[in-house]
């Protein structure tokens, strides 16, 4: 609950170069539309006359010609309208989508980082939350194996100490030097084991003999 009222976003310009090039293009669209609309109109009517009556004068023309003048009008008032509700529902729907692209790449940062406790959490309308929970299972995963890897290792630099000791009685114990030999063997095995779950690439190390 507090996560999810910590990524509220109050701001919905998140990303204005996206959220920009979708509402110019939508704004385009209903522009181009409405001036369409006219050479359409003005095309199928051009062999038509229209008689008007308008302060105390009657005029007799092509319907085109005649009634240019209001059709400009009436569309333009359309597109200044239409196209002020296109850009306030342009930019609402990419606000969901903008504020989720804007917690994929602050979380990625981080992980790229080093920061991998994160979560991502998008509000109830986002989309992209079937790729979030992706993420957020992908980062779960390696943080369990992380945390298996410390443990393992640990097991190792308890078991080096206790050898360390070991070597420092006058009298070895060769049963306890070989249980612990197997024990750093073992985890080390088990590392080996969690990183074999990944593929990636990268150059072999060889240690000096």
């Amino acid at each position: 609950m507090n996560n999810q009222k910590q990524y509220t976003r109050r701001h919905y310009f998140i990303n204005k170069n996206f959220q920009g090039k979708y509402i110019f293009n939508y704004f385009l669209i209903v522009a181009i539309g409405s001036l369409l609309f006219i050479g359409i109109f003005s095309f199928f009517s051009s062999n038509t006359l229209s008689i008007t009556y308008e302060n105390y004068h009657l005029q007799l023309g092509l319907t085109p010609g005649i009634l240019f003048r209001k059709i400009l009008y009436i569309q333009w008032f359309f597109i200044v309208l239409g196209g002020g509700a296109v850009v306030l529902i342009t930019l609402f729907l990419t606000h969901r989508i903008a504020g989720p692209f804007f917690r994929f790449e602050k979380t990625l940062d981080e992980m790229t980082a080093g920061n991998i406790s994160n979560k991502i959490v998008l509000r109830g309308k986002d989309e992209g939350k079937e790729l979030a929970k992706k993420i957020n299972a992908f980062s779960s995963a390696l943080s369990d194996n992380l945390s298996l890897i410390e443990k393992f290792n640990s097991n190792i630099n308890i078991a080096s100490m206790q050898m360390e000791e070991t070597l420092q009685k006058p009298r070895l114990d060769t049963d306890k030097l070989a249980s612990l030999l197997n024990e750093i063997q073992e985890n080390q095995q088990n590392i080996e084991n969690v990183v074999k779950t990944y593929n990636f690439s990268s150059k072999k190390i060889y240690g000096k003999l």
